[in-house]
């Protein structure tokens, strides 16, 4: 019979240098997993990268460029460019807001009028309207054009919103107020 209670070839131990390589390589491979998970979190929760689609806010906004939309954080204010899920809409629109909850909108057949001013718009190349920008024809439906023509005051989470290509894009003129849950973030970098 044969005793085999330690004698044999002895079981390796790890050196105290190999013990260290593979400590490193751990925390290497977690700070990485980290890292990647914050940069996750980051990118879903707090701003996303969007491509522009479409001309409609040219010249600010090209077709096919890249921003990024700070998703939680903001307040919405006139002037701001935001990205909205509008129902039914291909893509998500991205549209300036020239008009908040409380102020009185309405287009005089030249320019747009906000609380009794006409908007400085100094982000647009010189528009001239075409004849039948606001119309009837143009509108989803005649109380929007009534509205838009007679001038409104937007309600509690309305905003209004209008692209920077003016004769050419699909936005409040057309439709009406939007609801600001419908924002899914405010454009804060073009890239």
């Amino acid at each position: 019979m044969t005793d085999n209670s330690g004698s044999g070839p002895e079981e390796r131990q790890p050196s105290a240098k190999s013990r260290r390589v593979n400590i490193g390589v751990t925390t290497a491979i977690a700070v990485i997993l980290v890292a990647l998970v914050i940069t996750l979190i980051v990118l879903f929760f707090v701003v996303t990268p969007y491509v522009v689609s479409g001309e409609s806010m040219m010249p600010t906004l090209q077709d096919g460029d890249h921003i990024m939309v700070r998703k939680v954080g903001f307040t919405i204010e006139r002037g701001d460019i935001i990205l909205f899920d509008r129902p039914n809409a291909e893509y998500p629109p991205v549209k300036r807001v020239i008009a908040v909850a409380g102020d009185t909108v309405m287009f005089n057949g030249e320019t747009w009028v906000v609380n009794g001013e006409a908007l400085e718009e100094d982000y647009l190349l010189q528009t001239v309207y075409e004849s039948d920008y606001v119309s009837p024809f143009t509108c989803d439906s005649t109380e929007i054009y009534e509205m838009i023509t007679n001038g409104f005051t937007l309600g509690e989470g309305e905003l209004f919103v209008l692209g920077d290509n003016r004769n050419n894009s699909y936005d409040s003129h057309n439709y009406g107020a939007i609801l600001s849950d419908w924002v899914i973030g405010k454009v804060v970098n073009v890239y």
